[in-house]
């Protein structure tokens, strides 16, 4: 999250446990943490990870859904009448699995082959099981960091633009602090625009909300795709080479639209 998303949060948790009568300690000991992470997290001062959202619902005994729809508010604006951030990503009965698609671009690579997506000169081990289209990009954008799995996510996210969970993905991203890859991926989706053909004014509408809706979480930390450089000058090689919708989401890598467009159907 952002600074003010982890202040909303935390006031949102301090609010629900003293609700039920639970002082830092007795939800601390639910937790099984120290007091002082509970002190830190509604205070503002940390963001919660994925498995720690699944943990802080159950011992508060609340759906995760209604922790996060709270968030809304202090996010401006719906989108086509409906809000982007507003439902969970990860429902208590899809969290192991998720976990595990995480463990391994193996693992996410199966997942989006489950989905219709082909990498080249790759085969991909069957899913043993399918997690939804939205919790699958979102365990992909830990390994978007590796260029060929990047390509093949922005033709993917354009094909599935109206139909996609925009609420479960976007609010998600933020909760893993994922924002700037999600960003980066809608953005590249965006520069399909030329090449994409069947695609409707609504998905391109769509997209266009949610980059401008990401941007507003943007996170001030730098992304790199593709190996890292080791030395100050092969940074700014790579700086030079960066196309500037990479590097408005603190982006360095070299990417062109031919490459991203190789995934899209012909």
């Amino acid at each position: 999250m952002n600074k003010e998303l982890d202040r909303t949060f935390g006031g949102i948790v301090r609010n629900k446990r003293e609700e039920l009568g639970l002082s830092q300690a007795d939800l601390a000991r639910k937790l099984s943490c120290p007091q002082s992470k509970v002190s830190r997290l509604e205070s503002g001062l940390r963001s919660p990870s994925l498995r720690e959202l699944v943990s802080l619902a159950k011992a508060l005994n609340t759906p995760l859904s209604d922790l996060l729809r709270n968030l809304e508010k202090d996010l401006s604006g719906p989108m086509d009448g409906h809000s982007i951030v507003s439902e969970p990503t990860v429902s208590y009965r899809s969290a192991p699995a998720f976990q595990e698609a995480q463990a391994s671009e193996e693992a996410v690579m199966a997942q989006l082959a489950a989905h219709g997506l082909r990498f080249l000169g790759k085969t991909t081990r069957p899913a043993v099981f399918k997690l939804t289209l939205e919790e699958t990009l979102l365990a992909a954008l830990r390994f978007a960091d590796e260029p060929r799995l990047f390509e093949a996510l922005p033709s993917l996210v354009l094909r599935n633009a109206a139909s996609l969970n925009w609420s479960q993905l976007v609010s998600g991203a933020l909760m893993l602090q994922l924002q700037n890859r999600l960003g980066m991926v809608v953005a590249g989706a965006l520069q399909l625009k030329g090449s994409a053909v069947n695609v409707p004014g609504s998905s391109w509408s769509t997209l266009d909300e949610v980059h401008r809706k990401l941007a507003e979480a943007r996170l001030d930390r730098r992304e790199v795709l593709g190996p890292r450089p080791r030395t100050q000058e092969a940074t700014e090689h790579l700086a030079k080479r960066t196309p500037p919708w990479l590097k408005a989401w603190h982006v360095l890598g070299s990417v062109d639209t031919e490459s991203l467009s190789r995934h899209l159907p012909r």
